[in-house]
């Protein structure tokens, strides 16, 4: 009993430990990698920024001009705003935007103590929630070892740590799904799971769309036995996405397609999926091989033991991941919108391939 209060406080220490220095490196390196934005402040954020700003109290023509002056002199992109781009009946997005409240409301606090910087606590604390999950998923399978390895393998990640921290809602969104597949995994009463996953579906909506997630879960857990759950799942992720919906988000779908009719663009979707998804893991494979990797094996390793709920999350998640991925038709945006199945991926290594993990490291020990 000892030795394993022993390797968790062990295993905890080294979580905080990698989270820490993750954090550190990012701030301290952080700018253009291969002509992408890898700062911390980005596009998307100074909508999320300005929003803020708006409701800790200052007007809107305020935060607009505090948003727009702070990008000018810090975003490696981006950095040629004037305030009226960032008004609310100017920027074309912001109808889109108008439904992704939580992230805003949760950082109004920070930006109150320490201003703009203020926009990167949630996003810092969300990796932080997504490692400590890995961390306990990892020890209750009792495997400490691999559990440090995976965690740090994720801390090592250029695209984690590109989009785990920066001022958009990709790291927020992950850590809630991070707190989702917690309660899939562990064993609560009913009660307690329909109201965990309903606050969570809740949350989720108005962070970002995720339905095609959800659906997957729904979908898992109604092939799985939990046909009420399943059902659940679907219904109540519908319903949360609908003013998403209504507030014109739906224009979105295909957009490098401009105005083409939604037939249309549903007939050409098939093709953008594999060209997106193609896209995708060649610019991990060149970029980003640790998280390529962690990917790959995860896969083949859910493939080989199809029959455990690791592996069926992991499979119909990447699916759904996939298939939002290519909503837009843009490609190369270094995997941002598969960031909620990171989880999943190492919920599925730690689960499946840990006996691979600890004998590579054992035969690699010095004698």
């Amino acid at each position: 009993m000892k030795n394993r209060i022993s390797n968790s406080s062990l295993v905890y220490f080294f979580v905080f430990l990698f989270w820490a220095i993750s954090i550190l490196l990012k701030i301290r390196f952080n700018g253009l990698v291969f002509g992408f934005d890898y700062g911390l402040y980005h596009p998307d954020g100074a909508l999320y920024s300005t929003r803020a700003f708006d409701w800790s109290g200052f007007s809107e023509s305020q935060s607009a001009k505090i948003v727009s002056d702070w990008y000018n002199t810090h975003a490696f992109k981006f950095n040629f705003t004037i305030p009226n781009d960032l008004y609310y009946a100017n920027h074309p997005l912001y109808p889109e935007y108008s439904t992704r409240i939580l992230y805003p409301l949760l950082s109004v606090p920070f930006i109150k103590l320490i201003g703009m910087q203020g926009m990167l606590v949630v996003p810092a604390l969300s990796l932080l929630l997504l490692m400590l999950i890995i961390a306990k998923i990892g020890l209750t399978l009792q495997k400490p070892l691999s559990t440090l390895v995976v965690v740090f393998l994720l801390s090592s990640s250029t695209t984690v740590l590109r989009w785990m921290l920066a001022n958009t809602t990709d790291a927020l969104l992950t850590g809630i799904f991070a707190l989702v597949a917690f309660i899939l995994f562990k064993k609560l009463s009913t009660v307690g799971w329909y109201v965990y996953i309903g606050i969570l579906i809740v949350l989720s909506g108005v962070t970002r769309i995720s339905l095609l997630f959800w659906l997957g879960i729904g979908l898992v857990l109604f092939l799985n036995n939990s046909k009420t759950k399943g059902i659940y799942t679907a219904l109540l992720s519908i319903v949360v996405v609908l003013p998403t919906i209504m507030s014109h988000s739906g224009n979105s779908f295909l957009a490098v397609e401009g105005d083409r009719p939604f037939l249309e663009k549903l007939f050409l979707y098939p093709f953008y999926l594999i060209k997106v998804t193609f896209y995708e893991f060649a610019q991990l494979f060149v970029f980003d091989k640790i998280l390529f990797f962690m990917c790959i094996f995860s896969v083949y390793f859910s493939l080989r033991a199809f029959e455990k709920i690791s592996s069926k999350y992991l499979l119909i998640m990447l699916t759904a991941g996939l298939l939002t991925g290519a909503l837009n038709g843009n490609v190369g945006v270094n995997f941002r919108y598969q960031l909620p199945i990171l989880v999943f991926i190492c919920w599925s290594l730690l689960d499946n391939a840990s006996p691979r993990i600890e004998k590579s490291i054992k035969l690699n020990k010095p004698n």
